[in-house]
């Protein structure tokens, strides 16, 4: 028995026309239409279908989920869109920092560079007495003045000291005696004085004497680090170590003594 699936009757006796979605039969008195007007309209245009009430249901339904669908993928679209132009803005941000900050860098190395080169020329001398009663600037230049090339004749008695030019350091302080900027005529007699300093360990008037590079901050800094690494190595058992200027960078190496 063949049951209409819009009236829910037998149509084995009746005139029917199967639906094109389901191909169940459909009374023809069920879709309003005389098989003669079917027959017509479909000669007119291949596109006209006839479907049962079920199936009219659910291309309505499928019509609704593809409309869902296509509101979804819209959604999405407009949310890759959104996030490639954020994406693409915080790349730019962070490409302009990069940027920034190799600049930055690069002025960082160029002032390093320049300031240690308007530094080579220079020795620190420590360990020099200052005069605690505060003279006046003229003795006290000359006081250090004096102290200082004896110091210098001690480590090379042929230096020519004529011209050379020396600062106190910092604030005066009542317990500490400033350290002595010397300007020399080039770095040549820097490092010499630097390689002959150990003379003075023989000088029992200039044994408390020191001298060393005059050096930025950033080598200060680094001087300090590679010396806690030497501390560090001494205290894990490690024996001979020392600190050598090669040149002149502070590196950590086996002393032969």
């Amino acid at each position: 028995m063949l049951i209409c699936p819009n009236c829910s009757l037998d149509v084995s006796n009746s005139s029917s026309l199967p639906c094109d979605a389901c191909q169940k039969p459909l009374h023809l008195k069920c879709i309003g239409l005389s098989e003669n007007d079917v027959k017509w309209t479909r000669s007119k245009s291949k596109a006209v279908k006839v479907v049962c009430s079920n199936c009219n249901n659910n291309i309505s339904q499928f019509k609704d989920l593809k409309s869902t669908i296509a509101a979804l993928q819209n959604e999405i679209a407009t949310s890759v869109t959104n996030l490639r132009a954020d994406f693409e803005a915080k790349l730019n941000d962070l490409q302009i920092s990069i940027n920034n900050k190799q600049s930055d860098r690069f002025e960082d190395i160029v002032t390093e560079v320049t300031e240690r080169q308007n530094r080579k020329q220079n020795l620190i001398m420590f360990g020099v007495d200052e005069q605690q009663v505060e003279l006046d600037q003229v003795h006290s230049s000359e006081r250090d003045q004096s102290s200082v090339k004896d110091i210098l004749k001690c480590i090379n008695p042929s230096f020519d000291d004529d011209n050379i030019k020396i600062q106190r350091l910092g604030r005066r302080s009542d317990t500490k005696a400033r350290p002595i900027k010397i300007i020399l005529r080039n770095d040549l007699e820097v490092l010499s004085f630097i390689k002959n300093a150990k003379t003075l360990r023989n000088s029992p008037e200039h044994k408390k004497v020191s001298i060393s590079f005059d050096k930025t901050p950033r080598q200060i800094d680094y001087y300090k680090q590679v010396k806690n690494d030497m501390i560090i190595r001494l205290n894990n058992g490690e024996t001979n170590l020392r600190i050598r200027h090669v040149n002149g960078i502070p590196k950590i190496v086996k002393s032969l003594n």
